[in-house]
Formats: C-alpha cells, structure tokens, sequence
C-alpha cells in the first residue's frame, strides 16, 4: 500500500496490530519494569547519549539533549524518527553508542552518562529467537504477544548501508510502527542494535528511542531525566591508570546473562573492555562532583 501511496492506510495496518498485541506488560512498560532491560529494578536506569566532536568541543549537558523545537527542521529520517519529529535515542552503554554511531575514531567520540525516571512507557522489540525456548512456560496469550512482537522485531531490522539515500524503505515499517505507538500514548521504543554481529550480542547494546513531542522549545521528557557534560573517549585513554579505574555498578551487566561483545568466532566479556571502564568512569565522576552538582543531588529535570 505504501508503495501505491496509500500511507494512511498502510500505517493503520500496524496501528491496528499494535492495538491487537494491547497493553501486555511484556510488550507495553514502564522502562524501569520493562523486559527490555533486564537487571535489577530497584537499580538505577542507566543510559549513555553520544555526539560527534573533537576534545576542544565541549559538549555540555544541555547539549545532549534532543533538539529544540527552533531547530526541528534539521531532524532527520532515521529508523524510529521522521523528518519534524525527531526522537532521542539512547544506549545502555558506550559501546552501543559507538556501534550505531558508525564506530567513530576516538578521537571524534563523547559521551554523556544520563538517567532516566523510568516512568516513560515503551513498547518492547528487544526480542530474540533464542527467547522462543522459554514459550513453553507462557501461556497461551503470551506466546502470541511474543510472536506479533518478533514479527515487528524483524520488520524492523534492517540497516541502511546507503547513507546517502533519501528514500529508505527499510525504515517503511519501524517508521509506521513509531507513529501508531505515539497514537497509543506510548513513550518510545525500546530494541537491540541492529549494528552488532548477531543479536546474542546485543545485551550491552539496547537502544531506547524516547519519541520528542514539543511542549514550547523542549520536550516534557526532559523534565524527568538527569544528564551530564559529556566526555571525549579519547581524551579518557590518555588517563593515568589512577585516573581511569573507577568501580561502579553497571546495570548492563549485572543481569544474571551473558553480556559478550564482538562475533560468534571472536567474543570477549564486556566487562573486560575499555567501554565498560569508560562506562563506570562517566558515572564515578558524574557522582563526584564537587559543589552540588553530583548526581545524587541534583535535582530531575535537565537546565536549559
């Protein structure tokens, strides 16, 4: 239908499968609660936002929030966002950034720690084929919601390898599906990088695009979420040791799973890599600043 220029009918095809899958807690949570996140739900939300810059371009916290309404005319069509309606996309850690930032020089990389509320209501496509082994314990109701919600998983799977393209049909479906959860009230879209090897590797590389709908200049979202300076990767590397180690606990990895990174012929733990230090690094000092600005006492909302 798409394709024959009916969109409004071809986006209330999956408006109306996204009423049908309704409000099962597996498909439909609160970020906090969601399965897309496993870990500990009394720990923090964990998140990580990257820009592109050299050192010299200091990236404040402001900065790393969506873009302001004055500049949503430079929003772009990406997997999740059309043009005028950008999203705010997040990682559960560094890495997923790099990854789906193209995997930047170092050098061209910054990060900025973030924590959410975890009252956002997201719709659920971490979904993996592995998971089917556990249908058998999933009533019958459940079983269904996971298969309508595999479904949407490989829909909207695809990976633009074009980057100069304007037309991008990959993202038909996974921009149609964005639509019908903002017609349903939902807050974003949780899923796994489409950028690693496969998705048994995804676990330290769950995105959530949080949809923008413009209160004035910015967003209400940003009034329930806490978000630092961000930190040049490269710039970190060049630390003393004694600089760089820093111990904190990391949602992304405290799950009860295996939280490889890399391919099936060459994987290594993620808590054995340089991302994960930089991770605890971005948390540590964001803890320990100094003059009230540490994040435990900051108040919610990001200042303008």
């Amino acid at each position: 239908m798409y394709y024959k220029a009916d969109i409004a009918d071809s986006n209330n095809i999956i408006l109306e499968l996204v009423k049908n899958i309704g409000d099962d807690p597996f498909a439909v949570n609160t970020v906090i609660n969601s399965d897309a996140f496993p870990g500990i739900k009394t720990n923090e939300l964990q998140f990580f936002r990257s820009r592109l810059g050299t050192p010299n371009k200091a990236f404040m916290a402001k900065d790393m929030i969506h873009l302001p309404n004055s500049m949503r005319s430079k929003s772009g069509n990406y997997r999740f966002s059309i043009p005028g309606n950008p999203s705010m996309y997040l990682a559960n850690s560094s890495y997923g950034c790099w990854m789906e930032m193209g995997c930047p020089a170092e050098i061209d990389f910054n990060v900025s720690p973030v924590l959410l509320e975890g009252n956002q209501r997201v719709f659920n496509l971490a979904i993996s084929i592995r998971d089917f082994r556990c249908l058998n314990e999933f009533e019958e109701d459940r079983v269904h919601c996971w298969l309508k919600l595999y479904l949407l998983t490989l829909a909207t799977y695809y990976v633009i390898k074009e980057e100069n393209r304007i037309f991008k049909s990959e993202y038909i479906i996974s921009q149609s599906l964005m639509m019908a959860c903002k017609k349903m009230k939902y807050d974003g879209i949780a899923y796994y990088s489409r950028r690693v090897d496969n998705e048994v590797f995804a676990l330290c590389a769950i995105n959530l695009a949080l949809f923008v709908d413009y209160d004035g200049e910015y967003s209400e979202m940003i009034k329930h979420i806490k978000i630092d300076d961000a930190f040049n990767y490269s710039l970190y590397k060049q630390l003393n040791l004694s600089l760089k180690y820093k111990e904190y606990e990391l949602r992304s990895t405290y799950t009860g799973y295996i939280t490889n990174i890399g391919s099936f012929e060459r994987q290594y733990p993620y808590r054995e890599t340089d991302f994960y230090n930089f991770d605890k690094f971005l948390f540590t000092t964001w803890r320990d600043k100094p003059n009230g600005k540490g994040k435990d006492i900051i108040p919610w909302g990001v200042e303008i």
